[in-house]
Parts: C-alpha cells; sequence; structure tokens
C-alpha cells in the first residue's frame, strides 16, 4: 500500500512540473540565436519566435515567410506542437534544454543536423 502511494505522488509531482513548464511558456517569445552543430545559421532572425497561449494553443514564424499555428503540450523536457493550419503536417517534439521565465532554449534535429534555437521572452 505503501508503493500505491508513493507512485500516486510521484505521478502527481511529474504531471505539476509539466503543467509549470507550460505555463512558464506561456506568451510571446524572439530568437536572439539559432546554430547548426555549433555553427551559427546565416538566416534573419528578426522574424523568428513563438506566441504560446494558456490554452495550449501555439503560434510560430520563420523565415521566408513561414508560419504554423496550433496545439502545444509539455511532456517531461519535450515540446510537442501540432501544426493546424499547413495540410499534411504531423506531431513535432522538440527538447526543452532550458525554460526559464525569460529564456528558452530548444534542440532539435532538422535533417539529421542539431538545432539549438535561443529565444527570450518578449512579455
Amino acid at each position: 500500500m505503501k508503493n500505491v502511494g508513493l507512485l500516486v505522488c510521484i505521478a502527481v509531482l511529474c504531471q505539476s512540473c509539466s503543467g509549470l513548464q507550460q505555463h512558464q511558456l506561456t506568451g510571446r517569445w524572439k530568437a536572439s540565436d539559432i546554430t547548426e552543430d555549433g555553427m551559427p545559421l546565416d538566416v534573419d532572425i528578426s522574424t523568428l519566435g513563438f506566441v504560446f497561449s494558456n490554452d495550449g494553443f501555439y503560434e510560430y514564424h520563420g523565415t521566408l515567410n513561414y508560419k504554423e499555428a496550433g496545439s502545444f503540450s509539455v511532456r517531461g523536457d519535450l515540446l510537442y506542437t501540432l501544426d493546424t493550419i499547413n495540410q499534411a503536417s504531423s506531431e513535432k517534439a522538440v527538447k526543452i534544454l532550458n525554460l526559464t521565465n525569460d529564456s528558452l532554449f530548444l534542440k532539435m534535429n532538422e535533417e539529421g543536423k542539431i538545432r539549438i534555437v535561443k529565444l527570450f521572452k518578449v512579455n
């Protein structure tokens, strides 16, 4: 019986941590740096950023006028997004390397290359 109580406590703690991370994501994020395999990418990052809402929806603006929007969730250290405006999209997952009240570092695999995107919170 003790073990069941311990498992319930661990499950609640894990759920609350994910909720905290999801709550910390809420707001507007702008890119400050992007690297691929440790080297800076030569792209205009001024348009690159995310908006995460309290109700689980996100918007992404990338380079070359690329846009995504849909639902998101956080499970452990992974950020899952499901784009609902572009056809034939599937759920994507990126690793949250760092999340504080004002900074977000994401790690993703882009065609076999490791890409790190560093963002700062605008509001």
